[in-house]
């Protein structure tokens, strides 16, 4: 296996874990804010998305797989 190519999973999984710890951070000191509780209550999806890297990765990933489950479909 390339050298390269190794790096580039292990960049991705440093960048998937330092997200995850920001995101942990951000969620402490937002998760009892009432704006962000109110947030929450209108729509979820949105004030998560828009708060969290992790939650805007997990929307993306999940419209990929429709998207390709939309192709083999056809």
């Amino acid at each position: 296996m390339p050298l390269s190519k190794g790096l580039k999973g292990l960049k991705k999984l440093v960048e998937i874990v330092d997200a995850s710890a920001q995101d942990a951070s951000r969620a402490r000191k937002v998760s009892r804010s009432p704006k962000m509780q109110q947030e929450i209550t209108a729509d979820r999806r949105t004030a998560l998305s828009g708060n969290f890297k992790t939650v805007r990765a997990a929307l993306s990933d999940r419209e990929k797989i429709a998207k390709e489950k939309g192709r083999k479909a056809r």
